[in-house]
């Protein structure tokens, strides 16, 4: 698979509140496509990072005692957790961290970890709690410096059809990113043996040139679907119509300001019920 194209240190965060461990799954089936496909030796790290506040509310003993005793049971239960990893041939470290702002302690672990492809499970909130609240998927689409993969729970491993988010637009930061982000989506495409389909949006009176669009990106016309509306209600429909398993999307941002989360990636997130691959992409 590849979302790594020479180095293979997959980041898999773990949530420590739910049974079913989704991104555990994901990461160990990439490093298996990686080892078969392009013959390369992925490994996981598997992170999981404890509630500061959530642990300390849950007890009654002092800060050290608690943290010590979390880090032990959490450490203990990653370990059963990647048993199966390791039968699988797949290297594997675990790190549990126990730190307050959780959410800073992921982004700052897959930069420590210099790591090139995070994965974790889609948390689900209405489009108003994301505005209104820091959470752990925004911060990591916000800030982290590689490629991130949300995946939702309840959908099993497997692509056939891969939707590429393109932005309809003159802006040479936008068209560069474009040509970037549908490569990528080839390549995965090609990996996985899947179809590939690109959508854009457009406002009114700014209609795109159908065929000289999908011309540009070496596609079909039949593989390009250019709809106006809303960008984050038409790459909805278009997925759901295309019957898209995942979403490729970029997050582009000047140098000067890498850290501003776009506003296509933030707003898409739960209005789609695919797997997301958000690409970071500074110009």
């Amino acid at each position: 698979m590849s979302m790594v194209d020479t180095t293979t240190k997959i980041f898999v965060v773990l949530d420590p509140s739910t049974m079913e461990q989704i991104s555990l799954d994901w990461g160990e089936k990439i490093a298996l496509n990686l080892k078969e496909q392009r013959s390369l030796d992925a490994h996981l790290h598997v992170y999981c990072c404890v509630n500061y506040k959530s642990a300390m509310v849950a007890t009654n003993g002092d800060s050290e005692t608690v943290e010590r005793a979390t880090i032990e049971r959490v450490g203990d239960w990653v370990k059963r957790l990647v048993i199966h990893t390791r039968e699988l041939g797949i290297p594997v470290e675990t790190e549990v961290e126990w730190n307050e702002n959780w959410r800073e302690a992921i982004v700052a672990a897959t930069k420590r970890q210099n790591t090139n492809l995070v994965v974790k499970n889609l948390a689900q909130h209405a489009r108003f709690v994301r505005w209104v609240r820091d959470t752990s998927d925004w911060r990591l689409l916000r800030d982290c410096e590689c490629p991130v993969l949300l995946v939702k729970t309840g959908r099993s491993y497997g692509i056939n059809r891969i939707l590429v988010a393109i932005k309809h637009t003159e802006d040479e930061q936008y068209i560069a990113a474009n040509v970037s982000i549908v490569a990528h989506a080839q390549k995965l495409a090609d990996d996985f043996g899947a179809s590939l389909h690109a959508v854009t949006c457009y406002g009114s009176g700014n209609h795109p040139d159908r065929q000289r669009f999908a011309d540009s990106f070496g596609l079909k016309r039949s593989q390009v679907s250019a709809v106006m509306g809303v960008p984050e209600k038409v790459i909805a429909s278009v997925a759901d119509e295309v019957d898209a398993d995942l979403l490729v999307i970029a997050r582009v941002a000047r140098a000067e300001s890498s850290n501003v989360l776009g506003d296509m990636a933030r707003k898409v997130i739960d209005e789609i019920d695919t797997d997301i691959l958000v690409l970071p992409m500074v110009s």
